[in-house]
């Protein structure tokens, strides 16, 4: 391989990113390398200091510092092997002038990081009993023989051990409660931001079905109306033709009573019933005119192109509804920029196209918003475009832009009727 290729390829190397060990990771390499330094200094220190049996001052050490390793998976195992070597170093031992006792060095600190890890791993009882044990196997080690035996410096040793050992358990037990109540309050947290999300979901559903309920319903009440009119607008109908009207009439009058049924089921309790018109194509002119008022300079085309009778209600407050939202989100976002809103005839469907330019203030705003947007918008003019069997795009534009595009079928699916 030529120099400069081994060379490129050593820098590309060097230039890739390096993996790095997490926090956790980080935390278990540590605790295993105190354990490797405690087994590496308690068994010299055991036989040297403390005049031990080398098979005793080497076993003793590995049984202790395995107790902690097993503390770490196993805490009440952990705890209970680790008063063991614990009771039997002090009887196996001849210290050397003023060596610690009953307690090594060592082995207290072995057994601060027992009691601690059983604190951080396991439950607060538990740590306060391997805690009361630890103290008590001290006690007893001093006492062990005649009155007398115990000295003021074994004391000293088993009353710095207590109090190092109590105040590090309650602290590591803190630490425990701590972090339970970080994990608890963090699903707390996703579960309500769900919560809200499939509410405000099914808010907008129900919004959609009541809107969609009173579009219906005007015009099931204009075939009731004429249906039941018709034998006295057009005299000497034929019988059957009259009963066919009646039956017309008495079939809307039903579907009209099933769908206010099913509207009372969608309904909050706490709205009170829209006596107002629903908005169609008409209505998209002083919406353009509002959202320039609001910020930014919007414009429609094609509005004039479209025969709103041949559009219907449903569509026509389907594609109102995609384009306030559209705007909505530009006004909210991309203050200060231009919108398009376009309107054609393709193919049997109605195309509804917002696009709108880039703006720096909207970048900025999107930028201090991340984080914070849901949205339920988007996902509402979706959810209005597959009920009338229709499909929306949204995607940002290659000028820095957004558009919002909506598909809408002029025809019933299904049937080939009029919408």
């Amino acid at each position: 391989m030529p120099e400069s290729r081994r060379v490129q390829l050593t820098a590309q190397l060097n230039a890739l990113p390096r993996p790095r060990l997490k926090v956790t990771s980080w935390a278990w390499l540590g605790f295993v390398a105190a354990c490797l330094a405690l087994l590496a200094v308690g068994a010299p220190l055991n036989v040297t200091l403390y005049q031990m049996p080398l098979g005793f001052g080497l076993g003793l050490a590995i049984a202790h510092t395995a107790a902690l390793a097993l503390t770490a998976v196993r805490p009440a195992t952990g705890m209970l092997l680790s008063l063991l070597p614990l009771a039997v170093m002090p009887l196996v031992s001849t210290p050397v002038g003023a060596a610690p006792m009953p307690f090594s060095v060592v082995a207290m600190v072995t057994q601060v990081l027992v009691v601690c890890m059983t604190g951080l791993r396991s439950r607060a009882m538990l740590a306060a009993v391997g805690w009361l044990l630890s103290v008590a196997v001290g006690t007893a080690v001093i006492y062990r023989s005649t009155a007398g035996a115990a000295t003021a410096g074994t004391e000293t040793n088993v009353v710095v051990f207590a109090a190092v050992s109590g105040g590090l358990m309650v602290a590591s037990v803190i630490t425990q409660q701590w972090q339970n109540i970080r994990v608890q309050l963090t699903a707390e947290r996703t579960l309500s931001a769900e919560e809200q999300s499939r509410r405000r979901l099914a808010e907008e559903r129900t919004r959609i079905a009541r809107e969609l309920h009173d579009v219906v319903a005007h015009g099931m009440s204009s075939v009731v109306v004429q249906a039941t009119t018709a034998p006295f607008r057009h005299p000497g109908m034929p019988p059957e033709v009259a009963a066919e009207f009646e039956d017309i009439a008495a079939s809307s009058r039903r579907a009209m009573s099933e769908m206010r049924a099913m509207l009372g089921a969608l309904r909050n309790a706490d709205a009170g019933p829209e006596l107002g018109p629903q908005p169609g194509l008409a209505d998209l002119g002083p919406l353009v005119a509002a959202a320039t008022k609001a910020g930014i300079s919007a414009s429609i085309t094609g509005l004039d192109r479209l025969d709103p009778d041949g559009v219907g209600e449903v569509i026509a407050l389907t594609a109102y509804r995609i384009v306030q939202e559209a705007l909505s989100n530009v006004i909210r976002h991309a203050p200060g920029a231009s919108a398009q809103v376009g309107l054609a005839i393709r193919g049997g469907s109605l195309a509804v196209e917002v696009a709108n330019g880039p703006s720096a203030v909207g970048a900025v705003m999107a930028q201090l918003d991340r984080g914070h947007a849901s949205g339920h918008g988007l996902v509402g003019m979706r959810e209005r475009a597959s009920i009338v069997g229709g499909s929306v795009v949204c995607e940002p534009t290659p000028d820095g832009g957004f558009m919002v595009g909506a598909l809408l079928p002029l025809a019933e699916p299904g049937n080939g009727g009029t919408a």
